[in-house]
């Protein structure tokens, strides 16, 4: 071959050619095996999220249904709904447009805002009733983004809800609403007649919310026998979904993940569209239909936007739901790194013949510099090192990384702040009353004695005990005297002056801090208020109790110069009035 050519000139031409052939068959190669493979570690990564996808939104789901679950056999669920079934009942002939007008018509608060009316005071046992549970729904909701609570009778009656639409106080069977879907979801839980199975009603547009879409789950409520008295339901939120859907980290710049219900209409939010997409944007794809034949996997196709994507899909079953999930990025995304990867590869392909041609016979001599170079770099493509710069949709560098978890810190520790602020608060008041606990009361009679020393003024410590507590807690139940003690505690802080200090000591023992006191009177008057604010009679289920207070007072520095012994004087002053027939204030042996 090529005898006729010197060796000095056939050795680099032969070396020549087949280096160049050699790096042409070598790169084409590399490059045909790393295209391949990039495009499998896209899919695989592309199913991996939408796998993990699909586990957060079961977990979700699961959480959804035990929180339906232990709400409707909570005490609370059952206390409230019994007693909003009997104030209904006691509304006569027309309960729904009695709290049609009170709690909806006459509203003083904006739509969507109706929720935060707590009671008309109109005394009817609803609005006691009313205003009894309402707080507690109204921060069950707020603090699980439930959108509204509703409890029905075992007529249909919507006996309660937190957010006050226009379904409110309606019957689902037979009322405005009782083609909707709430009315489905009722109906099909009193017939399951299965306490703690729970029933899903997948989203579509409810009325009452002013057509946005809505879903609900909910289950039976019996009582402690075990007998059916109501439904409970939850309005489901729509944010859960999106903050689960739309979780951009691993997405790209174009990617996105989604939920398709079986109209074929989305049921989380597009990143893409501004507003909402739920209910409103139809996705009938490829992918949608094979995931709904029971099929999963990852194909390209022409999305819901005429977009050529990457689409990995699967079914997504629980309970009552039979949804599609699926995640998409754009094939010219996904491609992106092979386009990169055939340009370096034109580039340094074209460098090597230019190497070649121009520096043959060194080549010759050192021939695997630029293949070794050449495999390095195909090494680094086949590794996929270019992912990292598809990260983050806002930042694709490190100082977006660093931006957001400086945001995660900075929410951590405004939540943490938050935690401490709550910690001090238990520490320093009392759990059922809200009133300052024995030791915040000690530490502010120790500090007003000082002040007293300071300014040369005078205290008045009074030291209230209550006669006939243990008599409601005997017959009327404990629930009844921890309500007793919240009754008692508030009419302590309407019978006091501003900066006076109502303490609970803890059982039925509650201190008062008079400071500064100029006169007797002071004390005397305060006392006397107390007293008769504290005697009345206590009574539920045919059962009742009088309940009035004994008071001992002791002043500072007459009777004690310490805070302890004021304690002390005024403990021994309040037995003084007990002895001597209850419902009466001592200063030592006088009596006022």
């Amino acid at each position: 071959m090529l005898e006729n050519l010197n060796i000095t000139k056939k050795f680099p031409f032969v070396m020549i050619s087949f280096a160049l052939l050699s790096a042409l068959v070598t790169g084409i190669i590399a490059y045909t095996n790393t295209s391949e493979e990039l495009k499998t570690a896209a899919q695989d990564k592309l199913f991996s999220l939408l796998e993990s996808r699909k586990a957060t939104l079961h977990y979700y789901f699961s959480n959804v249904t035990n929180d339906v679950v232990f709400h409707a056999q909570s005490s609370t669920i059952r206390n409230a709904l019994s007693a909003f079934t009997g104030a209904w009942a006691e509304l006569g002939s027309s309960p729904t447009e009695q709290l049609q007008s009170i709690y909806v018509e006459k509203n003083p608060y904006a739509d969507g805002q109706k929720r935060a009316f707590l009671s008309t005071n109109n005394l009817t046992r609803y609005d006691r009733v009313h205003k009894q549970y309402h707080p507690e729904f109204l921060n069950l909701t707020t603090l699980n983004q439930y959108h509204d609570l509703f409890l029905f009778d075992t007529q249909g009656n919507l006996v309660y809800t937190v957010a006050k639409e226009h379904d409110f106080a309606t019957n689902v069977l037979t009322g405005e609403w009782a083609t909707t879907h709430l009315a489905s979801l009722y109906t099909n839980i009193m017939s399951s007649n299965q306490p703690s199975n729970v029933l899903f009603e997948d989203f579509q547009s409810y009325l009452p919310s002013n057509g946005d879409p809505a879903g609900f789950i909910g289950t039976l409520v019996t009582n402690m026998h075990d007998v059916v008295i109501g439904v409970l339901i939850l309005q489901m939120p729509i944010e859960p979904l999106n903050a689960v859907m739309q979780v951009t980290a691993g997405m790209g710049e174009s990617g996105e993940t989604y939920i398709v219900g079986p109209d074929r209409l989305m049921r989380s939010d597009s990143r893409f569209f501004a507003g909402e997409s739920i209910l409103k944007t139809k996705v009938d794809t490829p992918s949608v239909n094979m995931a709904f034949d029971g099929n999963s996997g990852v194909h390209i196709i022409t999305d819901y936007r005429g977009i050529s994507v990457y689409s990995a899909y699967a079914p997504f079953n629980f309970a009552q739901l039979r949804w599609v999930i699926a995640a998409e990025v754009d094939e010219h995304e996904i491609m992106q790194p092979i386009y990169n990867m055939n340009y370096f590869f034109f580039i340094s392909t074209c460098i090597v013949i230019s190497v070649i041609l121009l520096f043959g016979y060194l080549l010759s001599a050192n021939i695997a510099r630029p293949i070794v170079n050449m495999t390095h770099i195909m090494n680094q493509l086949a590794d996929n090192n270019l992912a990292v710069n598809i990260g983050v949709a806002e930042r694709q560098d490190e100082v977006g990384y660093m931006a957001k978890a400086l945001n995660i810190f900075k929410k951590n520790a405004i939540e943490r702040d938050k935690l401490q602020q709550q910690l001090v608060y238990l520490a320093n008041h009392d759990p059922l009353t809200g009133l300052p606990s024995r030791q915040h009361g000690t530490r502010h009679l120790s500090e007003m004695v000082a002040q007293c020393d300071l300014q040369q003024t005078k205290l008045a410590l009074l030291f209230i005990d209550l006669d006939g507590f243990k008599t409601v807690n005997d017959t009327l139940g404990h629930t009844e005297g921890d309500a007793l003690l919240k009754k008692a505690a508030h009419k302590l802080q309407e019978s006091v002056r501003t900066h006076d200090l109502v303490a609970r000591l803890g059982g039925d023992e509650f201190v008062v801090v008079l400071s500064p006191i100029t006169t007797d009177n002071d004390y005397i008057d305060i006392s006397h208020r107390i007293l008769q604010k504290i005697d009345f009679n206590y009574s539920t289920d045919n059962k009742t109790a009088h309940v009035t207070a004994s008071i001992g007072i002791a002043v500072y520095p007459d009777d004690a110069h310490s805070a302890q012994d004021l304690i002390r004087v005024a403990d021994l002053a309040m037995y003084q009035a007990k002895g001597s027939g209850k419902n009466k204030a001592k200063r030592s042996a006088n009596n006022l």
